[in-house]
């Protein structure tokens, strides 16, 4: 045996990822963030079907990946996400609709004499300077459920803070980390069997 169907869930997993990154409708992206997490699963359960002739020595290893996997947010929300989509009718995305910002120049403050505004435009304004700052629509990963219990989407990863929770953000700190397990897997198992 060998990691091969890992690495070809692995290279599934990356080849979602980028669809995600170039798709061109909000449908295209939540199909391809949902083939990512059943990749990413697969790449687990492949590992592990892989190492089953060294399983007395597999198993003991596995565990700090096992830890990782029930402790770490963001390995624990990929899990629990693509079980909410196997399992469940839960949406996993959402499109988090655009804003407007404003804010004063002067970080400390302002003042305004007279702002109107028609349908969101600001069509009159007196007073100190300001910022407006629109921001787009975007995707943003949902909280789940399962087994009776909310599993909100990841804030942090191995103790690093994510800057969103854009399924892209998540996907590619994920592929990352299973990558590495993969990588470990073979080096640790399967280089002195070559």
């Amino acid at each position: 045996m060998t990691l091969k169907a890992a690495w070809a869930e692995l290279r599934s997993a990356e080849r979602a990822l980028g669809d995600m990154q170039s798709a061109t409708s909000f449908e295209i992206f939540e199909e391809e963030w949902r083939d990512f997490l059943n990749c990413l699963e697969k790449v687990w359960n492949k590992t592990e079907r892989g190492c089953q002739q060294f399983q007395n020595k597999f198993q003991p290893w596995q565990g700090q990946f096992t830890r990782d996997r029930k402790k770490d947010q963001l390995l624990k929300y990929l899990k629990q996400a693509r079980d909410a989509d196997n399992h469940s009718i839960q949406e996993v995305t959402e499109i988090k609709p655009g804003s407007r910002t404003m804010n004063f120049a002067n970080g400390k403050g302002g003042y305004i004499k007279e702002m109107r505004i028609v349908n969101g435009e600001v069509v009159h304004f007196e007073g100190d300077p300001m910022i407006v700052t629109d921001h787009p629509p975007t995707v943003v990963a949902l909280k789940v459920k399962n087994s009776g219990k909310w599993y909100n989407p990841p804030r942090e990863h191995l103790g690093q803070s994510l800057k969103s929770i854009h399924p892209v953000e998540i996907a590619t700190k994920g592929l990352t980390y299973y990558t590495k397990y993969v990588e470990e897997a073979e080096a640790k198992f399967f280089s002195s069997n070559r």
